[in-house]
């Protein structure tokens, strides 16, 4: 099914003009022509051609494609830690291009957060010292961090293994840490790449959808890598890459997207 990349409405129906005096929100994440190439004069090759994307908080949107489609280059840009060669990423109206390297590290620690494959724990702290490790840095004081950490951990369903080390948690147990320490701090936007793609099928589909949940129920805004269409379907959205360009999108009713399993 071919739908404009921006589309928000959806398939079989048309967006629904705003009412006289309303105020639309603007999206919290904002991409326009995204041009991203590699290499120098005749080897030049194009990670991205073209990409416009819009996000709004507690929505929710994976992305799709064959190795090499560019999907991973797009996360890496939207996030910060790369700059295209053109084209322009607004967060909440901020261009991240003219960004200093410094801001947008403050950025992706304070208003962004990343879930990994494999997690990335710190093997020598426990679940706890990984959640509080980035809001400390970050400036915030020990104490209000342990609590925030606390609390997440335990909404996670982590109660009670706050001292164990990653190695002393089953692979699902440790993408919840790493889920807590993305959404410490709430968050604006959390980044995911593959965050099931370790862990068996049960196990990943409990995990996604405390990721899907907790990021809808927070307001964070949640940008999903995944090869697996079972996973892409707890998203709102889905969109396809194909040669670095958005070949199709997916808007699935708000019903469909209650569960990790197979659109309803």
């Amino acid at each position: 099914m071919n739908i404009s990349p921006l589309a928000s409405s959806p398939p079989g129906t048309s967006p629904q003009p705003a009412q006289p005096g309303t105020v639309t929100p603007s999206p919290v994440l904002s991409a326009r022509g995204l041009l991203m190439t590699y290499g120098t004069g005749g080897t030049t090759t194009r990670a991205l051609d073209g990409v416009d994307l819009d996000l709004d908080r507690a929505d929710s949107l994976a992305v799709m494609g064959p190795s090499g489609c560019g999907k991973t280059t797009l996360l890496h840009i939207l996030a910060g830690i790369l700059t295209p060669t053109t084209g322009t990423v607004l967060h909440e109206g901020t261009d991240l291009a003219r960004l200093g390297d410094r801001r947008r590290t403050r950025l992706r620690r304070s208003d962004f957060g990343f879930v990994f494959q494999d997690g990335q724990l710190l093997p020598e702290l426990t679940a706890l010292e990984n959640v509080i490790l980035p809001r400390m840095l970050g400036g915030t004081s020990r104490r209000a961090a342990t609590a925030e950490a606390a609390s997440w951990l335990d909404r996670l369903g982590l109660s009670g293994m706050h001292d164990r080390r990653p190695t002393q948690l089953s692979g699902g147990q440790a993408q919840r840490v790493a889920i807590a320490r993305a959404l410490a701090g709430r968050p604006s936007v959390v980044f995911a790449d593959e965050p099931t793609g370790a862990l068996d099928q049960a196990t990943g589909q409990a995990v996604l959808q405390i990721l899907v949940d907790s990021c809808r129920d927070t307001g964070a805004a949640l940008v999903m890598v995944t090869h697996d269409g079972t996973v892409a379907a707890a998203c709102r959205r889905t969109v396809t890459m194909q040669d670095g360009r958005i070949a199709q999108e997916f808007v699935r009713p708000v019903a469909e997207t209650g569960s990790t399993g197979a659109e309803r």
